[in-house]
């Protein structure tokens, strides 16, 4: 009897050691695109990769140990475009579907009180939060007693609203999003637009913790900053613009002292510039923020690659470089206009591609073809660029290391880059059929 208890707690013990929570999903409508799904948990805003999970019949399943860590996780089901979706895990199995273009607005929680209270809340503030918005608005193009009283009314019943899920949520994880998710709003109707908005501006981040541990593990605090940066601090005008940003910049930065937060924020922020093109504010976010952060938190590669992805956006000035023994890119003045190819011998695409392009420029005096091949050896290179007779030939030596590509930014082969005749660009097509439509324009 003994040895047979004995074998028994035994496996008990097994089963509650190797325990587990279970992640399921469920993609609806199907998708023929999208056949794997990773997991990643969010640290520091950052996304940081789990395991994956392969689709059968529209659904996935994760299986995550007891003592897996709380906090944000998100599945990526597309490398483009919609592909994503955030959720809270605390401690317990979570069920949910959505539809794969509408992920946020159309996911449902059939498991997770973590989930479900903070869609609730979510809901229910966004409902509220319009009602009151739209009184004020009303005022604004119409002040009247009345519309003072209907505001002071909603305010009221958004802060019930505010209160109550606060109450519900109040041992769960998901009560850290929702007193941060609280938006300033003046206890009374506001006469005027301007101070209207220079409130929510002074107050935006009134409820935020930036040292809060669940909100920094998340994408919380990111997409926060990216709002007020972004998107409440918008002028069509690019001088004020250019002001807000340097304003909205230096308040996101004076409120939260985390160097580790603050380096992730200040290289989100450049990462947006980036993608807008802006090479001054770029600039200003090096000079004044990233190049002061402790030494050991900066890299001069990343500023290095970020700076030359800037090198190459249209109207920029084409990074130099060695075309001929004694002559530079810059130097070249023989023809109207120049095409910059980066190809590789060792790249079908591009072994299929170049012969149709010099079949097509072969004798035109107006452009100039510029090959760049990024090798790791040259075996093959002097032969197949014999092909090309009349082009200027470069070997780059490195590959994706090699000068010439880190400055142009190139991560693919063949990249096309359009160059006038002072090596400004003017076209930077994405394949050899937008570059076939640049070409006649060209003559």
């Amino acid at each position: 009897m003994m040895k047979k208890l004995t074998v028994f707690i035994l496996l008990l013990i097994c089963s509650v050691s190797f325990a587990q929570y279970t992640i399921n999903g469920t993609i609806e409508p199907f998708a023929k695109d999208i056949k794997w799904v990773m997991l990643y948990q969010i640290k520091e805003g950052r996304q940081h990769y789990v395991k994956n999970s392969k689709i059968e019949n529209k659904k996935f399943r994760f299986e995550l140990p007891k003592d897996a860590p709380y906090g944000m996780y998100r599945i990526v089901y597309r490398l483009k475009g919609t592909g994503f979706l955030d959720f809270i895990f605390n401690k317990e199995n979570i069920d949910f579907k959505f539809h794969p273009d509408y992920p946020e607005e159309t996911v449902v929680f059939s498991k997770s009180d973590e989930n479900n209270i903070y869609q609730q809340y979510l809901g229910n503030i966004l409902l509220g939060q319009q009602y009151l918005d739209s009184i004020q608005l009303a005022y604004f193009n119409n002040p009247s007693p009345v519309s003072a009283t209907n505001y002071q009314e909603a305010y009221f019943e958004l802060k019930d609203i505010q209160k109550e899920f606060e109450y519900d949520a109040r041992n769960l994880l998901a009560l850290d999003f929702i007193e941060a998710t609280e938006r300033y709003n003046a206890a009374k109707v506001v006469e005027n637009p301007q101070v209207y908005l220079e409130n929510i501006k002074k107050n935006f981040f009134k409820h935020i913790d930036f040292n809060n541990k669940t909100l920094i593990n998340s994408s919380f605090l990111v997409d926060r900053v990216i709002d007020y940066v972004f998107n409440l601090n918008y002028s069509k005008d690019p001088k004020i613009s250019e002001k807000l940003y340097k304003e909205s910049i230096q308040n996101v930065m004076a409120i939260q002292k985390a160097n580790t937060l603050q380096k992730d924020l200040i290289q989100i922020i450049i990462s947006e510039f980036v993608n807008e093109e802006n090479v001054t504010m770029v600039n200003h976010m090096f000079d004044n923020y990233y190049d002061r952060l402790p030494k050991e938190l900066q890299s001069k590669t990343y500023k290095e690659e970020t700076l030359a992805q800037l090198q190459i956006i249209l109207g920029a000035l084409a990074p130099d470089f060695l075309v001929k023994a004694d002559t530079q890119l810059s130097q070249l003045n023989t023809h109207k206009y120049y095409v910059l190819v980066f190809w590789s011998t060792g790249c079908s695409h591009c072994t299929s591609q170049l012969p149709k392009l010099y079949e097509k420029l072969n004798g035109d005096k107006n452009i100039q073809v510029v090959a760049v091949a990024l090798e790791k050896e040259d075996n093959n290179w002097k032969k197949i660029s014999s092909n090309f007779k009349g082009w200027e030939h470069v070997l780059a030596l490195g590959k994706w290391k090699n000068t010439i590509a880190r400055s142009y930014n190139i991560e693919s082969t063949p990249t096309y880059i359009v160059l006038n005749a002072n090596k400004r660009i003017i076209a930077l097509p994405d394949n050899d059929k937008e570059l076939n439509e640049v070409l006649p324009k060209l003559q």
